[in-house]
């Protein structure tokens, strides 16, 4: 028998309804400026969208560990920059200093728009749930309700008391503890992006778009990617030079010129090195070839979808004038 659905929080909230439920328009996943009109199921289908991270969940664990988020004081405490996603599946992802942090709707208090909408969809009732639950993780004391205010992570209209009220009884309505009424997303808390980038690519080498994208592509220089995927190079032309100045004064030294086996080690290192250098120069040259081919074959095609959308909706616009 299936289980009715329900909202996790009592009609009567004292800040049930905060606001529009959701915006008037907004962008679908091919960029296309979408008009909400009466129905906004599919606006927050996408906007609660983790599929990307359901995808690879079994090895989520590569990327971050199963278990609480910090709350938004210790992410300041560990100097964390908080910026801000409208992105679901960016929402606890973390790189470097910074941390991503998707804002609480207020159409998510709204308890008419949950019942009308959310709990008709059992996936989608879960995605929620475990969205307010990483809420629950990050405002735990005062402190962190300020700074979710500061930063317009959550509604001014909500005070520290009304939110304890309301974790209190949100948490009595899920499974806090097996998480069987969360998305199994929030099994995990945060999760790191270098990571996740790794295991998007290795999951997707043979499909060149998202290999080449990752899980969030950040670069929008040619020279920015060298500089942070290639960075390493230069610690090993340092160690690489400091090895090969050494033993070039070996071999002026009487003891070592008369050394058969250093001078087989000095002949085979500085060979290597020039391979290590061609080889290098080489694999930076076919990226970069590969990246300028790959942006100017997805960018014209682009622009061809784009125009035959256009060329497609005038089309049918004028088939529908008398």
């Amino acid at each position: 028998m299936t289980r009715q659905l329900l909202p996790p929080f009592p009609e009567d909230t004292n800040f049930a309804k905060l606001g529009r439920p959701a915006p008037t328009a907004y962008h679908d996943q091919h960029g296309n400026l979408v008009r909400c009109g009466s129905d906004s199921a599919a606006f927050v289908k996408l906007d609660m969208d983790v599929s990307r991270l359901n995808t690879i969940h079994q090895y989520l664990w590569l990327a971050g560990r199963p278990t609480n988020a910090r709350s938004l004081h210790r992410q300041k405490m560990i100097e964390r920059q908080i910026l801000i996603t409208e992105q679901a599946d960016l929402h606890m992802v973390w790189h470097e200093s910074r941390i991503f942090l998707k804002p609480l709707p207020d159409y998510i208090f709204d308890y008419e728009f949950w019942k009308g909408t959310i709990c008709n969809d059992a996936a989608l009732h879960a995605s929620f749930c475990g969205f307010l639950l990483s809420y629950v993780w990050l405002i735990r004391h005062p402190s962190d309700l300020k700074i979710a205010l500061e930063l317009g992570l959550i509604s001014s209209k909500i005070s520290w008391e009304g939110w304890t009220v309301f974790v209190d009884t949100f948490l009595l309505n899920i499974d806090y503890e097996a998480l069987d009424t969360v998305n199994k997303r929030c099994h995990y808390g945060e999760l790191r992006l270098s990571r996740l980038n790794a295991i998007y690519r290795l999951l997707h080498i043979f499909e060149p778009k998202r290999f080449m994208l990752g899980y969030m592509h950040g670069y929008n220089r040619y020279t920015v990617f060298f500089e942070r995927n290639f960075g390493w190079l230069v610690i090993i032309l340092l160690y690489t030079t400091t090895t090969l100045g050494a033993m070039q004064v070996g071999l002026g030294t009487t003891e070592l010129q008369q050394d058969k086996n250093f001078q087989r080690a000095s002949y085979g290192f500085a060979v290597s090195s020039v391979m290590l250098l061609v080889f290098v120069v080489f694999l930076e040259v076919l990226l970069f070839s590969w990246f300028f081919v790959f942006n100017l074959v997805a960018s014209k095609a682009f622009l061809n979808r784009r125009r035959q959308q256009r060329r497609a909706l005038i089309q049918f616009k004028t088939a529908q004038v008398p």
